[in-house]
């Protein structure tokens, strides 16, 4: 019997609808008991959150950065998780991501061939030695990325996007790393 896995499901916000393959592949997680990350956002986060509960799935955590979970449709628990910033931008909503993709195993995204987030979100995940499945709506494929060559490969089609993304992630793992060094030099962290 295999170990559950904790699923990270992610998308663009201008995708409302889950195509088949995607859920084909979520209902054999579901059937494995497997757990799932999502967001909060509208879109593809709330077409995730809208499948789960038609699913009955109760294994979900909602995660959020904004001042309180937008989208919540299973009432499932949540997790905030602080971004630093104090602007609503995309790197606000981006910090609860990369906290999801610390700890998954494996995620999923529905991708419109735009959107910086979500391929960062695939980017990351890859990154970090995890498997990760990427839904295009352009083209109408569900292509599964194990290793960072063969992502890096289906990206030469996307330069831009592509660029955006890697900046996007540069950005936040920048940022991440100036909160940690204040954190540590801050004087109510000593004993």
């Amino acid at each position: 019997m295999r170990k559950k896995q904790l699923i990270f499901l992610s998308g663009t916000r201008k995708i409302e609808r889950l195509p088949g393959e995607v859920t084909e592949l979520l209902g054999e997680f579901i059937a494995s008991g497997d757990r799932f990350l999502v967001g909060d956002a509208p879109g593809s986060d709330r077409a995730f959150q809208r499948y789960l509960v038609d699913q009955r799935v109760n294994s979900v955590i909602v995660y959020s950065s904004a001042s309180q979970v937008r989208n919540n449709l299973g009432n499932w628990p949540s997790e905030y998780v602080e971004s630093g910033l104090k602007s609503k931008t995309n790197a606000m909503h981006a910090a609860k991501d990369r906290a999801m993709v610390q700890l998954c195993d494996f995620s999923i995204a529905i991708w419109d061939g735009q959107s910086a987030g979500t391929l960062a979100n695939i980017l990351d995940t890859v990154e970090h030695g995890k498997t990760a499945h990427l839904y295009n709506y352009l083209e109408y494929e569900l292509v599964k990325f194990d290793n960072h060559h063969s992502l890096l490969d289906y990206l030469d089609a996307f330069p831009e996007v592509h660029e955006v993304a890697q900046k996007r992630l540069k950005r936040d793992r920048k940022r991440r790393k100036k909160q940690a060094i204040k954190l540590l030099q801050s004087p109510d962290t000593l004993f």
